[in-house]
């Protein structure tokens, strides 16, 4: 079905970011089984970046790492990305073509396949899901472990035309949630 490529395509940069973190920090990831609770990212540190263009505000521990990709359908693809020792947050967001020709059912659809996608493609386990919702826009939470056992949270929205997938990988639920809690539309 058409919702199955482009969850996949919209989810190709995520899913790198799970890649590369896992890649980069496999061993410091690892490691964070064996420390105790404590904040790695001090609650100082964070501040708030937001995009014009991007029509969001978030709260980050540091100023994330600004790209954009051109996929084969015209379409841009924006990542946010900050990646730190022991944490990685990420907002990603497109633009669908021919959003405005998608049903209900379609977006909901698409919301729904979002986080088997994810943890294919991945290769996390995916722990639970829920509906949720930003501003009137319907999304869809989820919790993830990956391989190596860093666990998750994302958030997907859709709100008109834009998808937005905004993740946070870090053994330190507290900044997983401030991270999503921040999230905000302009």
């Amino acid at each position: 079905m058409k919702f199955k490529f482009l969850a996949t395509s919209i989810l190709a940069v995520p899913l790198c970011l799970a890649t590369t973190v896992r890649a980069e920090n496999t061993l410091q990831f690892r490691q964070l089984g064996a420390i105790q609770p404590s904040v790695l990212v001090a609650q100082s540190d964070w501040s708030e970046f937001s995009s014009a263009s991007g029509g969001f505000a978030v709260l980050m521990p540091g100023t994330p790492k600004e790209e954009s990709e051109t996929s084969d359908d015209g379409s841009v693809e924006y990542s946010y990305t900050l990646s730190l020792e022991k944490a990685a947050f990420l907002v990603h967001y497109t633009d669908i073509p021919n959003a405005d020709e998608l049903s209900a059912e379609e977006i909901q659809e698409l919301l729904d396949g979002t986080p088997a996608d994810f943890a294919k493609g991945a290769e996390a386990k995916l722990l639970g899901t829920r509906s949720i919702s930003i501003d009137d826009n319907p999304g869809k939470e989820f919790e993830f472990t990956l391989s190596d056992g860093t666990p998750g949270k994302a958030r997907v929205y859709m709100v008109k035309k834009r998808l937005y997938v905004v993740v946070g990988m870090t053994s330190e639920s507290e900044n997983t949630e401030r991270f999503l809690n921040s999230f905000r539309l302009l």
